[in-house]
């Protein structure tokens, strides 16, 4: 009887510790954090530029004088390229993580490639 009961012990403390020990652990970095910060800064710039290509249309086909075109295409260039700046302060970490996604797409073609080039010769033999 006793065996049961701490064996409902240890595995109730493990249970409970399982659960608790994200709480008062550290966090790993702020690598997450720059990333969240850096597609929210992607995301507003894409907005922006979004928002200057339907000024221009809506312009283009007469629904905004040219005097208030003008003043707003102002205003939304000034807070895409403000944006801009901003994303440039990450270049360094993008840079690294942009050139390492282009070396493993690259590997990944040459992969495909040479299976399509197997498979081709193949059809050709038969």
């Amino acid at each position: 009887m006793w065996f049961i009961l701490l064996l409902t012990g240890v595995v109730s403390a493990s249970a409970i510790g399982f659960v608790i020990w994200p709480l008062f652990r550290r966090p790993l970095g702020h690598a997450p954090v720059v990333g969240e910060e850096l597609a929210e800064l992607m995301t507003r710039k894409d907005a922006a530029f979004q928002a200057v290509r339907d000024l221009a249309f809506d312009h283009s086909v007469g629904k905004i004088e040219e005097a208030d075109f003008e003043r707003f295409n102002q205003v939304l260039r000034r807070r895409a390229m403000a944006l801009m700046r901003q994303i440039e302060e990450y270049e360094p970490q993008t840079v690294q993580l942009e050139e390492t996604l282009e070396e493993e797409i690259a590997a990944s073609r040459r992969v495909e490639e040479s299976a399509s080039d197997e498979g081709r010769g193949r059809l050709r033999e038969e």
